[in-house]
């Protein structure tokens, strides 16, 4: 990855000079200052993470509890939004009940990942070169009204106590539409539009990486209070849909178009426009980068996601069970530890190692972190060991906007949509994959060692850190 570094090195002075005006030619044309465009871009995206984080922490203790209550309706264990379901005496019938449970959990998990994520990787495959050839406004908002769908639907399924199976349906109606990580493609794309390549676009990638940081650090907190102050889970999820309905109105009424008319690509077939996905790792794509380069870079990403996209839901499973028995505030609050160390920590990795280091040393230490932080986790037994697991976890998620941000800076400018589409359907992939593989390798391992597939993650990343050396 270094070669990477001496072929950018290495553009003409006057090429930097002539992307900078067109830059700010661009700028002019939102209507808007810079700032205030980017920061209309980061809210929308904002407000959709913490609609999404909402209801996934929301759904995955209403989905223990709605298992517990079909599957054991005479057990004297009961979870509701004040406590969880939950025995520490592993000779007893109800801790052998709560293994049934956690199979269950972890089973109804997988089948909405795969509704949501199979169509959405079309979607989204779709919607970035779309995008580079009818502007960016319009692809923000589909992904926030299959959301709005989803969480609404969901909160109708809470108030009448739907069974459960039927929300795997709603989960497949937003991956229709796209959900947050086509929001998050459309985010990138408009941040490239509006920022010079190299440093000043990674560091905003980073702040972009904060905001969503402390979304979902809201979201985490907010959550379990929530379902204590209410005794339940339907008011937590009517919240959710109002954080997405409000990020809908922005960017249908306020958010300004940032790829103007005479930036944008041809517009191709259905088929064509679906193979500009995939058009950077084939031969003679770009001056400033290599085809070995991109393939690189790719599978950097993959295993990247690999170690951290598949842990919420399994983490609240370990934590709803014993020896911790958390209840939803004491998950809520660790979650918004976690999450706070992320933002906090890759900002302060992101602009601390620009003074020093290139961006693939970032992505380095990435991975080092995720390692570091999977392994205690999966080791485990007490409070104290998964706060410190939480601490540890300070800069396990800078990998991936690095690696978009150097993608970004080795594209031509005009082709940039099209190579975030195809990285966001390989975060699709790599989202829904990893649900799988941690819930699966949870469910065949949770009655013998439940943090193996903590360890698996961490597996991920030393290979990543091979490829990043």
């Amino acid at each position: 990855m270094k070669g990477n570094e001496d072929v950018i090195e290495k553009r003409p002075l006057l090429e930097d000079e002539n992307c900078k005006q067109q830059h700010n030619e661009q700028i002019k044309k939102t209507g808007f200052p810079r700032w205030l465009t980017l920061s209309l871009g980061i809210i929308v995206v904002f407000l959709h993470f913490v609609s999404y984080l909402l209801n996934l922490y929301v759904m995955n203790q209403y989905s223990y509890k709605a298992y517990y209550e079909k599957t054991f309706p005479n057990s004297s264990l009961k979870s509701s939004g004040n406590t969880s379901a939950c025995e520490q005496n592993t000779n007893t019938t109800e801790y052998k009940q709560q293994i049934v449970i956690q199979k269950l959990t972890s089973e109804w998990g997988i089948y909405c990942t795969l509704a949501s994520n199979i169509p959405g990787i079309i979607f989204t495959i779709n919607i970035g070169s779309l995008s580079d050839a009818y502007g960016r406004k319009l692809f923000f908002v589909a992904p926030l009204i299959g959301t709005v769908l989803k969480n609404g639907l969901c909160c109708v399924g809470i108030y009448y106590g739907l069974n459960i199976e039927l929300f795997i349906i709603f989960y497949g109606i937003e991956g229709c539409t796209g959900n947050w990580i086509s929001t998050m493609l459309m985010v990138y794309c408009y941040i490239a539009d509006l920022t010079e390549p190299g440093k000043p676009r990674s560091l905003i990638y980073g702040i972009l990486e904060g905001i969503i940081g402390i979304a979902a650090f809201i979201s985490s907190t907010f959550s379990g209070y929530l379902i204590k102050w209410t005794g339940g889970f339907f008011y937590p999820e009517v919240t959710s849909v109002g954080f997405v309905l409000l990020g809908l109105m922005i960017a249908v009424f306020v958010l300004p178009e940032s790829l103007p008319p005479s930036k944008r690509r041809d517009k191709v077939s259905f088929l064509e426009n679906m193979g500009r996905a995939t058009e950077c790792y084939r031969p003679n794509f770009s001056p400033h980068g290599k085809r070995w380069m991109f393939i690189n870079l790719l599978f950097i990403f993959i295993l990247s996601g690999f170690a951290n996209l598949g842990r919420i839901q399994v983490e609240t499973l370990y934590e709803l069970n014993s020896p911790f028995c958390w209840d939803s505030v004491r998950i809520g609050w660790y979650g918004a530890l976690k999450i706070g160390m992320l933002s906090i920590g890759g900002m302060i990795m992101i602009k601390t190692f620009h003074f020093c280091v290139n961006d693939e040393y970032i992505a380095l230490t990435g991975f080092a972190t995720s390692v570091i932080s999977a392994i205690v986790f999966g080791l485990s037994t007490t409070d104290t060991m998964i706060y410190i697991a939480a601490v540890l976890n300070f800069g396990n998620t800078v990998t991936m906007p690095i690696v978009r941000s150097i993608m970004s800076r080795m594209s031509p400018a005009h082709k940039i949509g099209s190579v975030f589409a195809g990285i966001a359907a390989i975060e699709f992939i790599c989202n829904m994959a990893s649900s799988l593989l941690a819930n699966a390798v949870y469910d065949a391992t949770v009655d013998i060692y439940k943090g193996f597939t903590f360890f698996v993650m961490a597996g991920y990343a030393v290979i990543g850190i091979v490829l990043c050396w």
